[in-house]
């Protein structure tokens, strides 16, 4: 009975002996990481004197610099090009049919008309007009360097095109007003350098039909010796012609205004920078995460410090034994 019973035994103290290593191995894992949590906790505690200290300094420098930043204003102006341009877009896509148009009419202006402008603002010519105009090398206290005022405008002038073609202008400057009237002037500017695109353009078409209208006048001349048809084509093309050759005179006449001011700058209330308060809170937490970890660098070379020390003291001892 007894050799019976003996290995019956033996297995169940091996069966029940995995569960019991298995819950000591997850307790002591448990502990180590209690452990690890407290020995951070005690780092952090130990060196809270630092810690503290660095986060003061850092939020009081970061808020003094802060007020000592110069105020800066925003004003922003919108402009779409006049409706008579997008009615003659609108026409030039007409015969593809009322998707296809709509389509291509999409692109032409928002590709078109839209980076045309933004590319005219964006011009050499038109931060040149504007720094004369309104002297902003005594504003920006440039004494020399031309180039110099003129990468401070650009980077202060932000222009964007929006999903309907729409083209924002925005400055930023240090007086509210100049803000607005510098945003003003850009749109006054594009709008001088559109026109004398146009009358080049319509002077262009203009010196294009007088010189085609006295070839067929000369042709013309000749129309005893023409057939019936041929003459017949001859003058309707003259008539044309002398009808677009007078529509090129209105155009190139004519001074309307080549864009349209959805709304104006206005000199804005409230400063865009410096923000202070953001400025204040990131300087914060930035140094919250640096000062915890300058403690913990510490601390490791506080112990491998005391660890070498400790070694050279066994030596030593071992020494004198």
């Amino acid at each position: 009975m007894d050799d019976m019973t003996r290995p019956c035994s033996g297995v169940n103290n091996t069966v029940v002996g995995v569960p019991e290593n298995a819950n000591y191995s997850s307790a002591r894992q448990d502990d180590a990481d209690e452990i690890n949590l407290v020995d951070y906790l005690r780092v952090i505690s130990k060196h809270r004197r630092m810690i503290f200290w660095i986060c003061t300094i850092t939020v009081i420098i970061t808020a003094i610099v802060s007020m000592r930043l110069p105020k800066m204003y925003a004003a922003a102006v919108s402009v779409v090009p006049p409706i008579d341009i997008l009615q003659k877009e609108s026409g030039m896509a007409g015969g593809l049919g009322a998707v296809k148009s709509s389509i291509l009419r999409n692109a032409m202006y928002v590709g078109g008309i839209s980076d045309m402008y933004v590319g005219i603002l964006r011009s050499r010519s038109v931060a040149d007009a504007l720094i004369e105009r309104f002297d902003l090398g005594k504003v920006y206290k440039v004494k020399h360097g031309f180039s110099v005022v003129r990468r401070i405008l650009c980077e202060r002038t932000s222009v964007k095109v929006g999903d309907e073609g729409i083209v924002t202008i925005m400055v930023e400057d240090g007086d509210p007003c100049r803000a607005a009237n510098l945003a003003n002037a850009y749109v006054e500017e594009l709008d001088r350098r559109n026109k004398q695109l146009f009358v080049g353009q319509a002077t262009n078409k203009k010196v294009f039909l007088e010189n085609r209208l006295r070839e067929i006048k000369q042709e013309l001349s000749q129309i005893d010796s023409m057939l019936s048809r041929d003459a017949k084509i001859k003058e309707m093309l003259f008539e044309l012609l002398t009808r677009e050759y007078e529509i090129s005179k209105i155009e190139e006449a004519k001074s309307m205004p080549t864009i349209q001011v959805l709304d104006r700058a206005e000199p804005p209330e409230k400063k865009c920078k410096p923000r202070r308060t953001r400025m204040v809170l990131l300087a914060g937490v930035t140094s919250l995460f640096i000062s915890v970890a300058a403690a913990f660098v510490r601390e490791r070379f506080t112990r491998v410090s005391f660890g070498g020390e400790l070694d050279v003291v066994a030596q030593r001892q071992g020494f004198l034994h």
